[in-house]
């Protein structure tokens, strides 16, 4: 039927949840529903950012706010969603570990990278439960974006497996027009970790500004607000 939730994202939403309500936070256990945020029917209404757990009063609530007659205020998509994402975290923050992430030219014979050729190391400082990782670099030149780096271990679609106290290097190029240029460099990393109930986590973005005396790195914990 249109709007229906596959059984596989039905199960990804109990396990984030912990078969918690997402409204009332109760523990359900049986008694519990996944339930439209957009009403069923709709476009993409089968989708899971459009499920929500819920117990079953809570259910019944959502759907109870006449239009006609208001009183109070209803439960609005935005805040289901925010609501849900609460419990979602709650349950599932401890799966991820610490990871660590660096933009460097540094290379471990001693030796260094030099432009366009950019190197990336991340790492994971916990003693259990592997994640995988997708990571992302957007580069700003000036007042310019050129962009998010293009090759294909750098994609939301590319995961990267990371076992515990286990570190990957890797590097990746920038647009040709960075390297004879004097401008202000700057790359933004977005780093998504991605538990084993597959859920994502995203890390707040972190900037590195190369300082092209030296061939190197400082960091901008602020990254590019761009």
């Amino acid at each position: 039927m249109t709007g229906d939730f596959s059984e596989d994202d039905k199960i990804k939403c109990l396990l984030w949840c912990n078969r918690h309500c997402c409204l009332c936070g109760k523990a359900c256990g049986t008694n519990i529903e996944i339930a439209h945020i957009i009403p069923k029917g709709k476009d993409e209404s089968g989708d899971i950012d459009n499920a929500i757990p819920l117990c079953f009063d809570c259910h019944s609530e959502i759907g109870r706010y006449n239009e006609k007659h208001p009183k109070g205020n209803k439960y609005r998509p935005r805040e289901l969603k925010a609501r849900r994402e609460q419990i979602y975290e709650e349950y599932t923050r401890h799966l991820v570990p610490p990871i660590w992430f660096d933009i460097t030219q540094d290379l471990p014979n001693g030796q260094q990278r030099h432009l366009p050729d950019v190197g990336l190391n991340i790492n994971h400082r916990g003693d259990s439960l592997p994640v995988k990782v997708s990571v992302g670099v957007q580069v700003f030149l000036g007042d310019k974006d050129l962009g998010i780096v293009k090759t294909s271990q750098y994609t939301d679609e590319r995961l990267w497996n990371l076992n515990p106290r286990f570190g990957v290097r890797g590097h990746f190029s920038v647009p040709d027009e960075v390297v004879e240029s004097n401008e202000h460099l700057e790359l933004k990393v977005k780093v998504t970790v991605i538990d084993q109930y597959e859920r994502k986590h995203q890390l707040l973005p972190l900037g590195w500004v190369h300082m092209r005396n030296r061939n190197s790195w400082y960091l901008e914990p602020c990254g590019n607000d761009t």
